[in-house]
């Protein structure tokens, strides 16, 4: 596992998103406007719930909305997004390599947007799957 990990850290992938996470700390002005969006983000939480009662939470929610937009409209943060995804396609080949090496009835959530994803399980007596094979 070390080996392994010393392999991703060392892949282009890794470089390309340590570079692009050191520029995102770097940004001052992104991290003012991290920080802004953070408290507007907090302040809507708090207010969201008497959202029925008080027409000026709906603004704050527009707030929070444009201010994230102009967050992800960045370059910083372009570069950063992009970087993090072509991380997690890595890591998610590594996972499912490993998962499909034990058995290939093993699926793998990557998280990747575009990657294939598996029902849900059934919930309540009966749906679990130790329980599937068993008469009930």
């Amino acid at each position: 596992m070390d080996h392994l990990a010393k392999l991703v850290l060392a892949s282009p992938q890794a470089k390309n998103y340590q570079l692009a996470k050191t520029k995102v700390l770097a940004d001052q002005d992104l991290q003012i406007q991290l920080a802004r969006f953070r408290d507007l983000q907090e302040s809507y939480e708090e207010q969201k719930e008497f959202a029925k009662y008080r027409p000026e939470v709906d603004g704050l929610r527009r707030q929070v909305l444009q201010l994230k937009r102009q967050i992800d409209l960045t370059q910083t943060m372009q570069d950063f997004r992009a970087a993090e995804v072509a991380l997690q396609e890595v890591l998610a080949g590594i996972t499912e390599q490993l998962a499909q090496t034990i058995s290939p009835d093993i699926f793998v959530d990557t998280g990747l947007p575009l990657a294939p994803h598996h029902r849900q399980h059934g919930h309540g007596r009966g749906q679990n799957i130790r329980e599937k094979g068993k008469v009930q």
